[in-house]
């Protein structure tokens, strides 16, 4: 390599895709990202859309969430079903305390199977919402390595929704191309006995839903669209369709 190179002079050789740009949409919600990452501000409460990819999913580890590594992702994206496995939680205790210990939501070294809100299984990722320190995360997780999690609300916050509704707390995507995923997590009555996802391209993806909330991850960009995805919510034999974007 020439020794007359600076350092960016050297990254920019080693960028695997030089000729790519952001769309403007990209554009403002790395922005937003970075923003919120810098200030320390916390995410919008309800309906966030999060895009991260490349540098920016590492910058934003720092503050608001950690990005899966391009290995788990795979891992993750090849074993996923669209039936989860409900788990309890002193099933996931161990994905548990890892959660508990990254720095979303402030790190603790305490974590308790009643801590968990929903658990759920599909194939080699385990998705977690639940309690830490005065505030309710998420993380998904392959094995005990490459955790993605983000805060969703304030403990002090949650109250449930009207009999028969949902609301949506999160919707966002994150990785890049064949490894991209999405998730959508939100607030259910408990009166809702299902939850399950219609994607525009026809997908069907079954939520859990237990302890008032309901949760869903897939592979796919879908969660960075708010029109893109139909949440049908059951009660009993009734079963209503809401876009998303129209959650509270």
């Amino acid at each position: 390599m020439d020794d007359r190179m600076s350092d960016l002079d050297r990254l920019a050789v080693l960028d695997p895709a030089p000729a790519r740009e952001p769309s403007d949409l990209q554009w403002a919600r790395s922005s937003a990202m970075v923003e919120r990452v810098i200030t320390g501000a916390p995410a919008a409460r309800r309906a966030r859309r999060l895009l991260m990819a490349g540098a920016l999913a590492a910058a934003a580890g720092v503050a608001g969430a950690v990005a899966l590594l391009p290995s788990t992702g795979e891992k993750a994206v090849a074993s996923w079903t669209a039936m989860p496995t409900g788990r309890s939680g002193a099933d996931v205790l161990p994905q548990a305390r890892i959660c508990a210990a990254n720095d979303v939501g402030g790190g603790t070294s305490t974590a308790r199977a009643s801590d968990v809100l929903v658990a759920e299984q599909r194939g080699e990722a385990t998705l977690l919402v639940m309690r830490k320190n005065a505030t309710i995360v998420e993380c998904l997780q392959v094995g005990d390595t490459g955790v993605a999690s983000m805060s969703l609300i304030d403990e002090a916050d949650v109250v449930a929704p009207p009999a028969g509704t949902v609301t949506l707390e999160t919707s966002s995507s994150f990785g890049d191309d064949d490894e991209q995923m999405s998730n959508m997590i939100g607030l259910a009555a408990p009166d809702v006995t299902a939850v399950t996802l219609r994607l525009a391209g026809g997908g069907v993806i079954t939520a859990s839903v237990t302890n008032g909330w309901w949760a869903a991850w897939w592979p796919g960009p879908e969660g960075g669209d708010l029109s893109a995805v139909t949440v049908n919510v059951q009660v009993g034999e009734t079963t209503t369709a809401h876009l998303s974007s129209d959650l509270p």
